[in-house]
């Protein structure tokens, strides 16, 4: 199987059914292929429309490439496989891909990533990290707070957006967000790449209340539940995903302006 961490990265958030609901339980793919360094993976169920940005993969390859290559997931299309060499997404080269090691890989909607695995001359391939916190314009505090720093996120070679440790609490305490309480919408992330729904999750506060999260194509998260205490608090932990370079946010919803009398 091709290694979907989850079933919501696709077909529940962006309203696609290109994700197969058997590979939203984990496992990794082996490619096979006739020529030098053209992998195919082969899922079952298979994927039965084009590529999504964001499409994470677990694999294995058969063999060793030579040379750049690429890898066709169901027919659907060859793609260029590049890997981060410090500054920038290159081409891997002849012996960048091992056969005793799983790979991680996300389609960025030009090539697919190689995360992981990758060795360099002065040793394994680091991806670009970068913690961000989510400034004071970007975050609703008319309705959230964070304690003790919880508002930080990672940007991986540029372009993937990571959850780290975002946490929200509501100001007042106990009480609902979002639905018929208010419009719910809590922070202002980097606008994603090629989403043009929704991205949707469920997840619990830290006393067991449900919560159902969306984060817009145009970057706007909106979080809906009840609180139960001041204490009650959410992690943010959105699904992995690509957004626009360089990092943009977006212009609306404008947070914490007192109304003009």
């Amino acid at each position: 199987m091709g290694g979907y961490q989850s079933d919501f990265r696709i077909s529940a958030l962006r309203g696609e059914d290109n994700v197969p609901l058997e590979n939203s339980l984990g496992g990794y793919g082996v490619t096979t292929g006739t020529d030098d360094n053209v992998y195919e993976l082969v899922l079952d169920p298979p994927l039965t429309k084009e590529y999504a940005v964001g499409l994470p993969l677990e694999l294995k390859f058969h063999e060793e490439n030579t040379d750049e290559a690429t890898l066709n997931i169901d027919k659907q299309g060859a793609v260029p496989l590049k890997k981060f060499d410090g500054e920038s997404l290159i081409p891997i080269a002849n012996g960048d891909l091992k056969t005793d090691l799983i790979y991680k890989l996300v389609f960025d909607g030009d090539c697919f990533q190689v995360l992981t695995g990758i060795f360099l001359s002065t040793g394994i391939s680091e991806n670009s990290l970068e913690v961000l916190e989510v400034i004071d314009q970007n975050i609703n505090s008319d309705d959230v707070f964070y304690v003790n720093n919880k508002n930080k996120y990672a940007v991986v070679n540029g372009n993937l957006i990571v959850p780290q440790n975002l946490r929200l609490r509501r100001l007042g305490g106990a009480g609902q967000l979002g639905g018929t309480a208010s419009g719910g919408i809590v922070l202002k992330m980097p606008v994603a790449l090629g989403v043009g729904g929704t991205i949707a999750w469920t997840t619990q506060s830290s006393e067991g209340n449900f919560f159902f999260c969306q984060l817009s194509g145009f970057g706007a998260l909106s979080i809906t539940g009840e609180f139960t205490s001041d204490l009650d608090e959410v992690a943010i932990n959105f699904p992995v995903y690509i957004a626009k370079t360089p990092l943009e946010f977006p212009a609306t919803p404008i947070f914490n302006v007192p109304p003009v009398p």
